[in-house]
């Protein structure tokens, strides 16, 4: 005899509307940050771990909550087990709020991080298609009334009702597309789905191929375009400001996430009425002191604010 589906939803439901509502994956993780890249077949001592709730989705919506934002997430179910359960006691503690539910028919999934000084990072885990297909299924009514919805593109086909409930609600979505080719494989329709898109400018993109790309979409009306560049800072293109932001000189030990806590500081300060350059100058504050320790914990308030006045702005 297998248990039944267990929903486990909060006690009291606050009449407010989330700040954000999130769409995408979720799994527990643990990080082990080290100091060089592994060599197969090689021992190599970690210098420190961390335990997260890993997707980007999750750890927007939990960095959002830490910067004071009320954020909701919109998932896929997990097991009926114990760590299924203690991803649902955390989410709760944390008051993330949603429609979490533990199956019986699936196990929760794990996934392990290897993440070195150079910015690099290696990780195990399992995509399983029985997993994600049950974002399919979530209830979507906690999306009701947020400003904002951020998603991820790897999470595509499985988030489309999410993102369609979005756009029939008019509410704007942050579409992270990580990497470019990732539209291609999946067959994603970016233009009518996402109000802002944050891609990340990799070794393996052209910056002449990334700008037209960029230019196409802002024709097709995607509102913004940032991309982020790692240690070099961010870019925010829309058709009336092209800008950059120089990121800060940090002591680099883990960059796992840095990409969806930057998304979490841009949408902080979309909140907070900045501008949208100003609003990439905090996420590129955040982001950056975020990767100065092993995991997804955002750093002190303070020190964000410092960092973020001092960070420089030109336009490209």
């Amino acid at each position: 005899m297998t248990r039944p589906d267990c929903i486990l939803q909060p006690g009291f439901k606050p009449p407010s509307f989330p700040d954000v509502t999130c769409l995408g994956s979720l799994s527990p993780a643990e990080v082990y940050t080290i100091d060089n890249p592994l060599d197969w077949d090689k021992g190599s001592e970690w210098t420190a771990r961390a335990d997260f709730l890993s997707e980007d989705a999750v750890i927007v919506a939990i960095s959002l909550n830490t910067l004071g934002w009320k954020s909701s997430l919109i998932t896929n179910r997990l097991g009926n087990d114990i760590l299924g359960e203690n991803v649902v006691a955390e989410l709760r503690r944390l008051g993330i709020e949603g429609e979490f539910v533990l199956d019986p028919s699936i196990d929760t999934p794990y996934e392990i991080v290897i993440s070195d000084k150079n910015g690099g990072r290696t990780y195990l885990w399992k995509r399983k298609v029985d997993v994600l297909s049950t974002m399919e299924e979530t209830d979507l009514s906690v999306m009701t009334g947020s400003k904002f919805v951020y998603a991820d593109a790897y999470d595509w086909p499985y988030n489309a009702p999410g993102l369609k409930q979005a756009n029939n609600l008019g509410i704007p979505v942050l579409l992270n597309m990580e990497d470019l080719a990732y539209i291609d494989k999946c067959g994603l329709d970016v233009y009518s789905i996402a109000t802002t898109v944050q891609v990340s400018l990799t070794g393996d993109l052209s910056a002449n191929f990334l700008f037209n790309w960029v230019d196409e979409a802002l024709a097709f009306g995607v509102r913004d375009v940032i991309i982020t560049r790692g240690e070099q800072g961010a870019y925010y293109i829309s058709k009336d400001v092209r800008a950059s932001v120089s990121a800060p000189n940090i002591n680099l030990v883990d960059a796992n996430g840095a990409g969806a806590i930057f998304a979490s500081g841009f949408l902080s300060g979309y909140l907070n009425n900045m501008s949208p350059t100003e609003s990439v100058k905090f996420g590129v504050a955040v982001s950056s002191l975020s990767c100065e320790r092993a995991g997804t914990d955002l750093p002190d308030l303070d020190k964000i604010n410092t960092v973020f006045k001092h960070l420089k702005l030109s336009t490209l």
